[in-house]
Formats: structure tokens, sequence, C-alpha cells
């Protein structure tokens, strides 16, 4: 018993004095203690986009600043995430970790460094924390064509304290879609664990939609499980399966992405429009493009939905009857089973509501809900005589308010019939036009024009981005040239009534410009954590 005693007493005096037994001449040697600097208690990165970066330095009581005398182990532990079950990583078996967060999904991680000294086999060890956020929680969906004419997109990060850096490829197209034509995001819902069954991203083609994932969590984007041919139940003859979703209205509102569609949408597809009312579960009736319940003589609807702009709800969207020229809106938005009604309309007020009281008929040409303006609609009208017309009202909850209607002076807006895009600023009288790589902008108030820019590359997309920033001022404008690609801008419009004049956003980062390999047909915002 003395013999266990001894024994142990010589093995905690042997910790203590930081000695090892050496066997080969029975005497006592110096321990090789590793001393480890340069960790720090945490770091906090973004996925996908930066790289871990510590540089370690091991100095040991005997052998100094020789790193030789060490072998050096790097591993990560998944403890954190998710369940019970965790996992010991190497990820790297050099002193200075130098480690790319690719696929690497957002959460805290516990990072763990170990120096080993090769000749007693000794283990010095230091932790940290690693909290990896996602890079795709905010920015903009960058939607186009390859060069080989297949469906990409890109994202613009946009996180705060962070450079806007743009993420290329994202899209896995294992079905290989071309032609894009179109790209909405539904927002983001606050009704808890039903989220899931409300967002959506899709992606519009040539001949196509595609409901596509947007997990914050992943670094790819894939083709969802989703098929809103499985929600809607149309018993008329005239609908076929299978239906291409081209719009869901009404969109997100604000800076923080929220869905307004979240307990009713209109969703537009190319044989018909939908109404759904979303309190208990997501599901569609027969079209309501009609004007009698069931019927199957369906209207044609402009693919534009009119509703104010500058709130966060939305309980009545009206619409355009292209095929009786007149705006409308639903007789009830309480039930999937609805139908089309024609407004009251007189001659008050500052056009008809009905387009047919023109001779000759006007007919829209696009439409736009401005958040400036108290929220007011827009909608660029021509006739068979080539004349164009502006039209300012507000599509309220109850009343339809006519306040402006002016006409377009084509001899000072110059080749205003010949634009690719039209986009109305909302603050003041001005509607913004492209036309090959120029950007021009017409006062149909003062009946004044003004070339705002001329790009380098042709404009394949112009839109104003009144909710990322929540500004009625911002332009996002995207060019393409066989040069330089793809490049995305920003713009902020002169709020004046006496000045056509725009001013290019400033952002304190390398990467602007956001250039692209894309020719980008829709650039869509989105801020959705999940």
């Amino acid at each position: 018993m003395k013999k266990k005693y001894c024994l142990l007493y010589m093995l905690g005096l042997l910790a203590f004095t930081s000695c090892v037994d050496d066997e080969g001449n029975n005497t006592m040697s110096d321990v090789n203690e590793a001393k480890i600097e340069g960790i720090e208690d945490s770091y906090y990165k973004v996925a996908d986009v930066e790289n871990l970066e510590i540089p370690v330095k091991v100095t040991g009581t005997l052998s100094g600043d020789d790193q030789n005398s060490f072998d050096y182990m790097w591993y990560l532990c998944a403890k954190d995430i998710g369940g019970t079950q965790h996992s010991h990583t190497v990820i790297s078996n050099e002193k200075d970790l130098s480690y790319p967060l690719t696929n690497i999904r957002p959460g805290t991680y516990s990072i763990y460094f170990r120096a080993t000294d090769k000749a007693t086999k000794l283990i010095y060890e230091k932790n940290c924390l690693l909290k990896v956020i996602s890079p795709y929680v905010r920015g903009f969906y960058l939607y186009g064509d390859k060069a080989d004419g297949t469906v990409g997109i890109d994202f613009v990060s946009m996180l705060e304290e962070r450079d806007t850096t743009v993420i290329a490829d994202m899209f896995e197209n294992t079905r290989g879609i071309k032609h894009a034509k179109n790209l909405f995001f539904t927002g983001c819902t606050l009704r808890g664990a039903e989220k899931a069954n409300l967002e959506y991203l899709y992606a519009v083609t040539d001949d196509n939609s595609y409901p596509l994932t947007h997990s914050s969590s992943e670094s790819k984007i894939g083709f969802a499980d989703v098929n809103f041919n499985n929600m809607a139940w149309p018993t008329i003859s005239t609908i076929k399966k299978p239906l291409k979703v081209l719009d869901i209205w009404p969109h997100a509102y604000g800076s923080s992405n929220i869905m307004r569609s979240s307990t009713s949408r209109y969703v537009l597809t190319d044989q018909a429009m939908f109404f759904g009312s979303l309190y208990l579960n997501e599901s569609y009736g027969n079209p309501a493009n009609c004007y009698v319940q069931g019927d199957d003589k369906l209207v044609d609807i402009a693919p534009y939905g009119f509703y104010p702009n500058n709130l966060n709800r939305t309980s009545t969207v009206y619409l355009f009857d292209r095929t009786n020229h007149k705006f409308v809106k639903l007789a009830s938005t309480y039930s999937a089973n609805t139908n089309l009604v024609k407004i009251t309309d007189t001659k008050e007020g500052a056009f008809w509501l009905d387009q047919t009281e023109y001779t000759p008929v006007r007919d829209l040409v696009y439409g736009e809900n401005g958040k400036g303006n108290n929220g007011a609609s827009y909608a660029l009208m021509n006739d068979a005589d080539g004349k164009y017309y502006v039209y300012i009202f507000v599509a309220g909850a109850y009343q339809f308010k006519k306040m402006t209607s002016k006409n377009i002076d084509l001899s000072v807006a110059t080749d205003f019939t010949k634009a690719s895009h039209y986009a109305f600023y909302s603050n003041q009288y001005v509607i913004l036009y492209s036309v090959g790589k120029d950007l021009w902008a017409y006062n149909y108030n003062s009946n004044k024009a003004q070339k705002l820019k001329t790009f380098d590359g042709e404009i394949t997309y112009m839109a104003f981005d009144v909710h990322s920033d929540d500004n009625p001022d911002d332009i996002i404008v995207a060019t393409w040239s066989d040069a330089e690609k793809g490049i995305v801008y920003k713009y902020e419009m002169e709020d004046s009534p006496n000045e056509l004049k725009i001013n290019e956003k400033e952002y304190a980062t390398k990467n602007y410009p956001w250039k692209t390999n894309l020719k980008v047909v829709k650039v869509e915002y989105r801020n959705c954590s999940d």
C-alpha cells in the first residue's frame, strides 16, 4: 500500500514540475511546453465569401521559435449545429490556418488548434468560436442568360458592415432551362411555421415557369418541389394543365421584404388569373378573370396589378381587362371562387376607366406602382393613332381615385416609341425609358426630355427600386456588352421638378458596379433570414 501512495505522489510531482523521466539514463528532463498566441476568442465570418485566416505563433520553452519542433492540426467541431450528435473534421495540418468557408452552413462552430511536441508527443491545445453567417439573407438576385442561352442566377450580397459582394453561378440548372424572362420573390411572411409553404421564388422563361429553392442557409439554388397545378382546381374545360405561373400579386413590401400576399394572392398564369384566400390553406378554384363566377368566357388580363405601394398590406388589386379595354377589380376577396366586376365610372376625374369611351380605343402598354406621391399607381397608355398617355391614380381598397392624365409629346420625347423599358418616377411627373444604350427621362408636365446617360453596353434591365432602401428615388440599370459582359448599376434620381438628372449611388466597396457573366433581365430584391 505504501508503494502505491508513493507512486501516485511521484506522478503528481512530475506533472507539477513539468518534467519527464528519460528512460535512457534514468534522469529528469525539462518538457518543451508550447505557448500558443494569435488565436482570438471568436471569429465572425461570412459563408462562401470569406476565408478564416488565423496566423499563429507557437513558442516552445526549450525550442523557442523553432516551428519544426511541433506537428500541427486544426479541426472543426460541429456539435452546435442541430441535434445532440457532433463531429470533428480536420481542416488543416498547417500552423497558420487559411480555411475557405465554402459549402459550410451558417451557425456557430468550435475551432480547435493542436500543437504536438514531436519528441514527447505531448499535446497543447487552444480553441475558439467561429460564427458563420449567411451571405444570402439580404441583397439582389441577378437573373439572366449565360453565353450559351441557359438560365443563370448570381446574388449581390449586401450585409451590414461587410463589402457588397457578387456571388456568381448560384443556380444549379440541372434541367438546362433557357431564355430567362422574369424572376420574382414573394417576400417573407411572419406567420411562423406556415411561412415555408407561402414563400416562393419563381423563375420564368420563354416557355415555362419554375419554382426554385431560396433558403439562406444553402449556397446553391435548385428546383423546388412545389407545383401550382396541385393547388389550382378549375372545373371549366377551357383550362388545360399544366399552368405556367407568370407573376403573383401583390409583391413584397419595403426593405424588410414583408410578404403582402400572406393572406390572399392573385396568381397570373399563361391561361388565366386565379385568386386565392390563404387563411386556411393555399388553394384556387376557377379562374377569376371572368364577369360571371365559374364562366368559361375568360378575358385577357394585362400583366400588371395596381395597388398602393406605400403600405405593407393590400386588400384589393386592380387589373386591366385587355379584352374589353377597361380597369376592373374583383367582386370579392374573401373566396377563391370570385370574378371581375366593373367599376362605377363617370366623366368626373382625369380619365375614363373604360377606354372604349375614347376614339381610338386606348390600351395599357405598361403599369407600375410608385411609393412616392402617396402610393399612386401609373399607367402608360396608347391608341391606334400611335399616341401615348400617362394616367396617375390611387388604387385604394375602397376607391379608385383618378388623379392625372397627361399626353406624351413624341416630338420632344426622342425615340419614346422605340423604348425597351419604361419606369415611372413617383416623386415627380417623370418617366424614364431606355433605347439601346441610352437612358432618357421625360417630364410630361413641363414637356422636357433629357438623355441621362449613354452606357457602354445595351440596357437589358431598368426599373425603380423603391423598396430595398425604402427610397422612391433609386434606379437599377443592367447592361450587356460582349467586351464587358453584364454590369449592374444603381442611381438616384434628382428629386426636382426643374432638373432631369441622375446621380450614381456611392458604395464604399471595391465590388461596385456589380459585374456578372449574365445578360440580366431581372434584378429582384430579397431580405429573408430563412
